[in-house]
């Protein structure tokens, strides 16, 4: 199936998909050195199934999947992440 398809598959199917076929899932990525990563534009926190908070879910999310490396250069340590995206910084100058 081609990249579009998927996506369509996944909208469907995902809703179905257990936390423990997920975690497979992701251990799976795991072992060739992938991560995902969650950008989110929300500043709202809720909390996390493990503790702690994390970003809430929202409908602007965008989906990565990084390598060790990309994280490194994120700054963030290896493993699965939400974040929320970096605000864009107003491109003013002055005369």
């Amino acid at each position: 199936m081609q990249a579009k398809e998927m996506g369509v598959m996944f909208t469907k199917h995902a809703e179905q998909i257990t936390s423990k076929c997920w975690g497979d899932f992701l251990q799976q990525l795991e072992e060739k050195g992938l991560y995902v990563l969650i950008e989110t534009d929300t500043i709202g926190r809720v909390m996390s199934p493990l503790g702690g908070l994390m970003p809430m879910p929202c409908k602007s999310e965008t989906l990565h999947i990084v390598t060790a490396d990309e994280l490194e250069q994120r700054g963030l340590p290896l493993g699965h992440h939400i974040v929320t995206k970096p605000k864009a910084k107003d491109k003013t100058t002055t005369a």
